[in-house]
């Protein structure tokens, strides 16, 4: 197993150049094989980059790419939902 001592893993906003790279792991059979949401077509970049479009401008969702020793290796979305506090009237 490969020494992790000296590696440094950070988490950035995710930026509209990493979508190209992050695509090609969409391509990945296996990959998509294990996740838990996929789109009806994982070749259709076009598709793929209105869906990200979507989520750049949303700013309820956090978007974060995963980069290890400053090489992209993944992202991670975060949908913030709003909680409210329900109290019974007395």
């Amino acid at each position: 197993m490969e020494n992790l001592t000296n590696t440094n893993v950070q988490l950035r906003n995710v930026l509209e150049s990493d979508l190209s790279f992050l695509f090609k792991y969409q391509l990945d059979t296996e990959a998509n094989y294990m996740a838990a949401f996929t789109s009806k077509d994982s070749t259709d970049k076009s598709a793929y980059l209105r869906h990200w479009k979507r989520l750049l401008n949303d700013e309820a969702i956090i978007k974060k790419t995963i980069l290890f020793n400053d090489s992209i290796v993944g992202h991670m979305i975060h949908i913030v939902k709003h909680q409210y506090l329900f109290r019974d009237s007395l």
